[in-house]
């Protein structure tokens, strides 16, 4: 299980699309249908899909043929920080640059305090967020699939 461990322990916290192109061996389409469908497991923030790590990891094992050893649960994302989180740490957990954190905590998409010009995030509030926002919630809806061919023709 170590070398299993140190596999997944190379791989970001967040994942990218790319990253779960590589790690689940699917093309692009297949991975944004599976998460608009709830089968990967994510959040979706604005108009962006937020993928941990450890979540997928979970869900992978969920779906084992074979029985997976017992562990400790995995370490949840926001277990690292303290009461507060800055925009800096945003840019970390959500794997996005520094525009669209600004552009997220500016329009209240992600709920904020701004003492003094300085925007903090408390780490339940965010937590409550990533609930929210979660497609494997029990009332989860996948949104419509987008029409490729809008005008009709072809």
């Amino acid at each position: 299980m170590a070398a299993e461990d140190d596999y997944w322990e190379a791989l970001p916290e967040t994942l990218s699309s790319r990253d779960l192109q590589e790690l689940l061996n699917m093309r692009q389409t297949t991975v944004s249908a599976w998460l608009r469908d709830g089968k990967i497991p994510g959040h979706r923030i604005g108009s962006s899909w937020i993928v941990f790590r450890n979540e997928v990891r979970a869900w992978l094992e969920s779906t084992s043929t074979v029985p997976v050893p017992e562990h400790e649960p995995y370490e949840h994302p926001l277990d690292k920080y303290g009461l507060f989180l800055e925009y800096k740490d945003l840019m970390v957990l959500f794997n996005k640059a520094r525009p669209t954190i600004f552009g997220w905590l500016k329009d209240g998409t992600v709920p904020a305090m701004n003492p003094g010009g300085r925007y903090l995030i408390e780490k339940n509030a965010l937590r409550r967020l990533l609930e929210e926002t979660s497609n494997k919630r029990p009332d989860y809806t996948p949104p419509p699939k987008r029409d490729r061919n809008p005008g009709g023709e072809g």
